[in-house]
């Protein structure tokens, strides 16, 4: 799809857009990568990850400096990348502060931050994060934030994030403080029933709207067909 760059004269900030946020909380294998593979358009004209394990298929960046050039030599037009790159608070404040320096209301951009747990602050979000989590909905930006843990996401995304998705979670206190934050008892986050390979189950909350469980299923993978032997073709014998 392609991408026009808005004109320079062209507010880049509009209130009335939508707030499409989200934080995707569930403990490794809960199907949080799955999710995102299967419902958000990873061809589109503008769309940027902090992916430090890989999970994306977009083009590879590997250093802060190659991400910094790619972002000012886009502006408001086509980016497509994921960046793989030490860790750090340091480098994931650039990461923000960038992905904000390019988003406008008139070119929708889809941003996914990948375990933020390594890379915040539980009380208060840094600087650029916090801003970009305060800001990007009314700038044409949809935030899709993914940790592990509730209790290591920063309050500001969670309270910036109008749909929370929870899927299998890896601890008791995990479990109690996402079954107050959607709403549901702790039984029913208990009862998510994942398969391998065939399904991933998952509450998800819209903004004050009750939660609900849903199902994501899986095609089964086509087993290559072997292919059969030919025999060699026998010569034909003229009757005497």
């Amino acid at each position: 799809m392609n991408q026009t760059q808005p004109s320079n004269n062209a507010r880049r900030q509009n209130t009335r857009l939508s707030n499409t946020n989200m934080i995707i909380i569930g403990a490794s294998g809960s199907g949080k990568s799955a999710y995102l593979r299967e419902n958000v358009d990873f061809k589109q004209s503008r769309i940027i990850a902090w992916d430090p394990d890989e999970d994306f298929k977009l083009p590879r960046v590997r250093s802060m400096k190659l991400f910094i050039a790619l972002c000012k030599k886009s502006g408001f037009g086509p980016i497509r990348c994921a960046v793989t790159v030490e860790p750090s608070e340091a480098n994931f404040e650039i990461f923000a502060q960038y992905a904000f320096a390019i988003c406008h209301s008139l070119a929708p951009m889809v941003i996914i931050a990948d375990e933020i747990a390594d890379v915040t602050r539980v009380a208060k979000a840094s600087q650029h994060w916090g801003g970009l989590c305060r800001k990007v909905r009314k700038y044409g930006g949809t935030l899709l934030a993914c940790t592990q843990r509730p209790q290591e996401a920063d309050k500001t995304i969670f309270n910036q994030a109008k749909f929370k998705w929870c899927g299998a979670l890896g601890s008791t206190s995990s479990y109690k403080t996402m079954a107050d934050e959607m709403g549901v008892t702790i039984g029913e986050l208990r009862a998510l029933d994942n398969i391998e390979q065939k399904q991933v189950q998952y509450w998800i909350k819209d903004g004050t709207n009750p939660a609900v469980k849903l199902t994501m299923t899986f095609k089964p993978k086509r087993k290559s067909r072997a292919k059969k032997a030919i025999a060699p073709k026998q010569p034909k014998t003229e009757k005497i």
